[in-house]
């Protein structure tokens, strides 16, 4: 009550709190003083700026008409001349004051509008304000043909123009108080003329709020609240007819409520009839359960059986005492005790289930049920028991696990023998890619990429026996989880000494390969495989068999496993074995076809092929290529005095010296007889020169003992020819050398000498 008659009374003493139009007026008031406020501001402004742009502009203009006018008569001295002109922009009431120096700077001529004005020249030799922005100084040069004569000072007063502002400043003033009255006033007038439809609506609302539904609004216009008072006269008349409709209503509803309780008599009765059948039925449908085949039983929320039929009592095999009292926990071993309470729960949540459930009678038999269970809740939703039909399928589960033990075998049937096609594949597959390697490391990389695909789960170590070497090499390896040797003896492995595969299944308790004892011993069966061919090791294959499934697996299952894996391992390594024979058989054919077999050296033949390669390389790179023909000097005398076995010591010796006095790039070759040739790619004419006297000398200071004789005193000659320059293509080239060595030889041996 209190709270309401404040309000009243703020009302009364704030109108703007409940008028529309005070609320538009205060909304508005913000705008309108921006607008005042901004003309007040704003348009002094604008007049300041541009009346001090304006005087400038004029002070520019008199300063250059006067710099002007007095240049003749600063250069001719004429003082007369310059007070006439002083004395005729004085005539301007803007200028305070006009000064006139000569080019060194001192005042010649002066005119001051006040006597009380003090001028300091030093401050007015600048354009801009001065003495408090009162007057606005020009300072210019004078120039006499393209020479300064002399400076111009003048004031200009700045008095009037701020009397104007000031002026302006008043007058903007009254402006802005007049557009901000008529502004508001207006916006009242609009306000009271736009909302006196909403007035008249809303008295029509407060007489249609107290009661009396006969009043109408009387708004007639064809605006926005035209529409809305037309919108409420038809709400006001549908609310009329609705009141109306509603007390015709109660009188019908008092008549179908008497109705309505006759025939609920009716349907009282009515059940009582259908009571005393169901009854009658669910006696007719006991009997029916009691004589079914099937067993059904009903328990309780504590697993008690509260209803069991006789096939019931016949599976549990309780035919003197029967279920009834029993609880089915007494059947059932732990396991199945969980999955009964796991299903009980379900039972509450109102679910239906379908479920085995195994059961133990009291001389230890085991019986599989089949439980088919519904839940069973009271009128006020709160579960009581479960009803469920049990089936006997003991012998079904025994018929099911025996078609289940022959489809596991013969899955795993079907599973091994894919599985042995599909290594037979790869392994047929890396004995096509074996074929195709051209190096010994293609042949590493194509082992250990199928040995990735046949042994996944598998760490694998593959060692190489270095030509005739007693140790092998650790060339490549995967899935290595434990530290292994880098280089082991061929008298380290079993299977290398027994010549075949060496398998350990339990390393713990076998022979244990000395190769494997030096790291950490393995803990996992373990596969020797040597890669032997007609007798000669050549490798070593190292598996580590089963690393993931020994953790699972134990004693015979391992075995098992092994026994189907020993298979694909001896076949692996014997692919393994005959692709490495056969690279090093045609790596050797081809070593014998390109080497001369006394000196070890390139043959003429390789010679020729690699020349004319180097040629045509160096060729597209511009690059030069030298070769150097060397000739043992009097080599007939040595096989002749000391023998042909002698001459063979010379030959291999003068091989060695000259292999190792070139870069590693270049080639040696035997030519024929005494006769070597060496090809320096990239190598000019004077470097390959000073490289052939160094073989020379290394020559002269050979010494080779041959029996009890020490043969000493050996020379060569050679000649030195250069592409492009002596020879466009092998055959000039090899010409040129040879023509050079002769002369060499003709010149007294012992020497080098350039192809012409």
């Amino acid at each position: 009550m209190t709270k309401t008659i404040s309000s009243s009374l703020l009302n009364r003493l704030f109108p703007w709190r409940t008028k529309i139009v005070f609320k538009f007026m205060l909304i508005s008031i913000p705008f309108l003083a921006l607008i005042s406020l901004s003309l007040f501001i704003l348009a002094p402004y604008w007049y300041k700026q541009n009346s001090l742009r304006a005087l400038e502009d004029k002070s520019r203009s008199l300063g250059t008409i006067a710099a002007y006018s007095l240049a003749p008569a600063i250069v001719f001295e004429d003082s007369q001349g310059m007070n006439e002109i002083i004395s005729s922009l004085s005539q301007s009431p803007e200028v305070d004051y006009i000064l006139v120096f000569n080019s060194q700077g001192q005042e010649i001529a002066r005119f001051t509008r006040s006597d009380n004005l003090t001028i300091n020249p030093e401050e007015i030799r600048q354009t801009g304000h001065l003495y408090d922005n009162q007057v606005w100084n020009y300072y210019a040069p004078i120039n006499h043909q393209d020479q300064i004569a002399g400076y111009l000072a003048m004031g200009f007063s700045l008095t009037e123009v701020y009397r104007q502002i000031e002026y302006i400043r008043q007058l903007i003033t009254l402006v802005s108080v007049l557009i901000f009255g008529l502004g508001l006033f207006l916006i009242y007038i609009m306000s009271y003329l736009t909302t006196r439809p909403l007035r008249r609506m809303t008295k029509t609302v407060q007489e249609i709020s107290s009661g009396d539904l006969s009043k109408r609004t009387e708004v007639t216009s064809n605006d926005e609240v035209g529409t809305l008072a037309k919108s409420f006269n038809l709400m006001v008349d549908r609310l009329h007819q609705t009141l109306s409709s509603l007390q015709e209503a109660r009188g019908n509803l008092e008549k179908k409520v008497e109705e309505r309780t006759t025939e609920l008599k009716q349907q009282i009765e009515e059940k009582e009839r259908i009571s005393l059948k169901l009854k009658e039925s669910e006696e007719l449908f006991r009997s029916m359960v009691e004589n079914l085949g099937e067993a059904v039983v009903i328990v309780d929320a504590d697993e008690n059986f509260i209803f069991a039929n006789q096939a019931a009592n016949q599976i549990f095999e309780e035919f003197e005492t029967g279920l009834t009292g029993k609880n089915l926990k007494d059947y059932l071993p732990s396991d199945q005790q969980q999955l009964v309470e796991w299903q009980t729960a379900r039972r509450k949540g109102g679910l239906i289930d379908v479920y085995e459930l195994e059961i133990t009678l009291k001389d230890g038999r085991k019986k599989t049920l089949l439980v088919n269970a519904v839940p069973q809740f009271d009128r006020a939703g709160n579960y009581v028991s479960t009803l469920a039909v049990m089936t006997d399928i003991t012998g079904k589960k025994k018929e099911e696990a025996i078609l289940a033990e022959a489809k596991a075998s013969l899955e795993k049937a079907y599973a091994e023998l894919k599985k042995n096609n599909e290594e037979a594949s790869l392994l047929v597959e890396m004995g096509d890619a074996l074929q195709l390697a051209s190096s010994e490391e293609e042949i590493i990389n194509i082992v250990i990429n199928f040995a990735r695909q046949l042994l996944p789960k598998d760490a694998v170590l593959f060692y190489l026996r270095p030509d005739k070497e007693n140790f092998m090499q650790l060339c490549s390896s995967f899935n290595l989880k434990q530290p292994a040797e880098e280089f082991i003896n061929l008298t380290d492995c079993w299977a290398i000494r027994k010549s075949s595969p060496y398998f350990m299944l339990d390393p713990a308790s076998e022979l244990v390969c000395p190769h494997l004892k030096t790291s950490r011993p393995p803990d996992k069966p373990v596969a020797c495989l040597p890669l032997s061919s007609f007798g000669e090791n050549l490798g070593l294959l190292v598996v580590f068999c089963c690393q993931e499934e020994s953790k699972k697996l134990a004693g015979q299952e391992i075995e098992n496993l092994m026994a189907s894996k020993k298979r694909l391992l001896v076949t692996f390594s014997q692919r393994v074995t005959m692709a490495l024979s056969n690279f090093r058989l045609r790596q050797s054919l081809q070593e014998q076809s390109i080497r001369d077999p006394l000196t070890g050296l390139y043959n003429r033949r390789y010679l020729e092929e690699t020349l004319e390669r180097e040629l045509l390389r160096a060729k597209r790179a511009g690059n030069p290529v030298s070769v150097i023909m060397l000739d043992i000097d009097h080599f007939k005398k040595f096989n002749d005095t000391y023998g042909h076995e002698a001459g063979d010591l010379i030959l291999q010796a003068v091989a060695r010296t000259v292999q190792k006095s070139v870069r590693a790039e270049d080639i040696v070759c035997r030519y024929g007889g005494e006769e070597f040739t060496v090809i320096l790619p990239g190598l000019e004419l004077k470097k390959a020169v000073n490289r052939a006297e160094l073989i020379l000398d290394a020559v002269r200071h050979l010494e080779i003992k041959y029996g009890d004789s020490v043969l000493k005193s050996l020379t060569i000659s050679a000649g030195v020819a250069v592409f492009p320059d002596h020879g466009k293509n092998w055959p000039e080239l090899f010409q040129a050398a040879d023509a050079a060595l002769l002369q060499a030889k003709s010149q007294g041996r012992n020497r080098v000498v350039t192809a012409n």
